[in-house]
């Protein structure tokens, strides 16, 4: 990932910030309609795949992103999680079930799978929540 990414990822959060502040329909809806809506467009990704759309499916993953983004900023408003650390459980879960990211050799999807499984038999057995 480049600079431009982080630029433009920046510009979507800045986005989605001001929509949440702004738009009178965002203001409006709620955490269930926004879950119908995301499911929405993952029918859409759906069918662009199915039909080798490839600029639609760009497209409908870009609305995805965006739903996601909005999800987040409305439970945050609506019920008072952290987007912060939301963020975060997110990068330590990855973290923890998929160490491999992090070493120098490669494994197999076999060993991964494996990998991943174990730890999170760990998590449960520590009571982390990351699911």
């Amino acid at each position: 990932m480049n600079k431009e990414f982080f630029e433009q990822f920046k510009k979507l959060c800045d986005i989605v910030k001001r929509n949440i502040e702004k738009c009178p329909w965002v203001k409006s809806i709620t955490l269930n309609t926004m879950i119908k809506e995301a499911s929405s467009e993952i029918k859409e990704i759906e069918e662009a795949l199915l039909k080798n759309d490839l600029d639609n499916l760009e497209e409908e993953i870009g609305d995805l992103i965006y739903d996601a983004f909005l999800i987040l900023k409305i439970a945050e408003r609506d019920y008072k999680i952290s987007s912060q650390k939301t963020i975060q459980r997110v990068v330590s879960k990855i973290s923890n079930r998929k160490p491999w990211l992090f070493w120098d050799k490669e494994i197999s999807r076999d060993e991964a799978a494996k990998i991943w499984i174990e730890r999170k038999k760990q998590e449960k057995k520590l009571g982390e929540n990351f699911d």
